[in-house]
This record gives C-alpha cells, structure tokens and sequence, in this order.
C-alpha cells in the first residue's frame, strides 16, 4: 500500500463519498495534466467539499503503518481538511522540481493558517527535504500556535534535517509558548550539550522570577548530566510543584554512577522504581504535568525549589 492509498483510506472513513470522489477526480486530472491555477483551486476547494469540523478516525494499526511508509509520520490532531489538502500536496510533489518548487512557494505566500498548517504537515513527505529548512524554520517565527505546532508537533521534519542550532530555537519556543515537548518527535534523540546549558539558564530565569518551570524542561538533559544539571536537580527534589520530583527519577532512574548523584536518587527512590517499572515516564510526565500552569503558579509564592 501507498503512502497516498493509506491517507485515502483513513480519510473515507469519516469523509462524505461526494467529497471522495472530488478529491480522487481532482488528483487523476493533476496527475494526467497538472495545472498550477487549477491546483491552488482544488486546495483552496478542500474547505468547500469537506467536513469543517470534521476529524479523523484512527485505529490502532494506523500508526505502525504510517511509520513504516515514512519513518516518525503521525496524523494525531489532523481533521479532514488538513489530510485532504496533504493527499493534493503528494500530487503536487510527483512534478518536477522546479514547478514543485514554484507552486508550493506560491501556495504558502497565499495560504490561510489551516492550510499553511496542512503545507508544513507535509514536510516530511516531499523529496529532496534538505531544500526546505528554510521554510520549516519560517513556520517557527510564527506567534499562531497551529502554524507553530504543525512544524514542531508530530513533525518528524524538524530531527531529520535542522542544525541542532535550530533545533535547540524550537524547543526553547516551545517552552515559552507552552506547547507540549512529549509531542515533539525526536525530542529524546536530540539533546545536546548547548540546549542543557540553554534549557537550565532558562529555568534559572524563571525561578528568579518566581514563574513556573515546567518538568518537561529537563527531558533533553537526559544524556547531559552536567555539573549544573545536579545542582538544579537539587532544587527540584525539594520542590513542592507538581512532575518536578517525577523529572529528577527519569534523568537519575539509569544512572550507575553513583557519586554526586547517590543522594540525589535516593531522595526520590519510589519515583525512580515507577520509572523501572514502566510506570513513570517522560510522556506520561507531559500529558499530566506539563501543561500550562503559569496561571496556577506565577501569581503564588515563587517556587521554593
């Protein structure tokens, strides 16, 4: 099965019929004759022919066949539109390069937000993707959170291709925005020592501003230990405010080590058995800690941690 067959099939299960058969007649014409006017018709078209409110229907095998098609490829928080216009975008990427180019450059410079959100979706789908770093980056500079998540959530763009330059900019916008990190995939794969020294510099700001640290933040110290990361986790194991503790018995749970950080990990040791376990772990730390609590905790007693 293809790539656009799998799409197709996930799409007709909550999509009209009408609406199918638009989209797979739109797809033939463009593939027997592309047009660029009468593609940015059909994209634009996808609103007037799908369900505005509708949303997908995921069953439990579609996430391992997606993966398989595309490595890291996900569709959580898609709706009709979104895949719609996706499926159109797999037509345009079979032209040549230069009109692929030309087209989608144009698409983009005109697209509303939930189709600029569908383009940046695609990323990971288009060939030759080290041409569009640009263009995802772009998509960050953003301040409109769905235009914002496309790229960095549920994106496997951003770890296969940004700089850890550019990577390190998206997770730290993602802290100050407050978008979930847990959702970012790669987020384990590429920590690096410049993004620990960013990420604790960062927590210090907020602390010394009496503001709320959330405990996905220490995610990516996982393999950078550093001096000052010790130190930090200090502050957190004595921390009243919620995922904090949780944070240090993930970063400490296969350490062997020993030294610095034995008191460290037998201060949180029930935590750490959780993460040996299986019951403690960074995802189930973002899902339930991780969200925006600032107005919970900024306008309290700055955190005593």
């Amino acid at each position: 099965m293809t790539l656009e067959e799998k799409l197709l099939k996930i799409l007709q299960r909550t999509a009209n019929v009408e609406a199918m058969d638009w989209l797979a007649q739109e797809c033939a014409a463009q593939r027997a004759d592309f047009v660029q006017r009468s593609f940015y018709y059909a994209f634009s078209g996808v609103s007037r022919r799908f369900d505005k409110k509708g949303g997908l229907e995921l069953i439990e095998a579609d996430a391992e066949e997606l993966d398989a098609l595309v490595s890291g490829f996900a569709l959580e928080g898609w709706d009709q539109f979104r895949l719609g216009r996706v499926i159109l975008l797999l037509v345009l990427a079979e032209q040549e390069q230069d009109v692929f180019l030309e087209t989608l450059q144009k698409l983009l410079g005109t697209a509303d937000l939930r189709e600029q959100a569908a383009i940046y979706s695609a990323l990971p789908l288009f060939p030759r993707g080290e041409q569009y770093v640009e263009m995802a980056q772009d998509g960050l500079r953003t301040n409109i959170v769905d235009v914002f998540d496309a790229v960095a959530l549920g994106n496997s763009y951003p770890a296969q291709y940004f700089s850890d330059e550019a990577w390190n900019q998206m997770v730290l916008k993602a802290l100050f925005i407050s978008r979930p990190l847990y959702k970012i995939v790669g987020i384990d794969q590429r920590g690096n020592a410049a993004l620990v020294e960013a990420l604790s510099d960062l927590a210090h700001e907020r602390w010394a501003a009496g503001r709320w640290v959330s405990p996905e933040l220490w995610r990516s110290c996982q393999n950078f230990i550093s001096p000052q990361v010790v130190e930090d986790m200090r502050r957190l194991c004595e921390s009243q405010q919620p995922g904090q503790r949780e944070a240090v018995a993930l970063l400490l749970a296969d350490d062997e080590s020993g030294g610095a950080v034995a008191d460290l990990k037998a201060q949180v040791s029930s935590l750490v058995d959780e993460v040996k376990a299986g019951g403690l772990t960074w995802d189930q730390v973002g899902r339930e800690f991780g969200k925006d609590c600032f107005s919970v905790f900024d306008d309290k007693q700055s955190d005593k941690a």
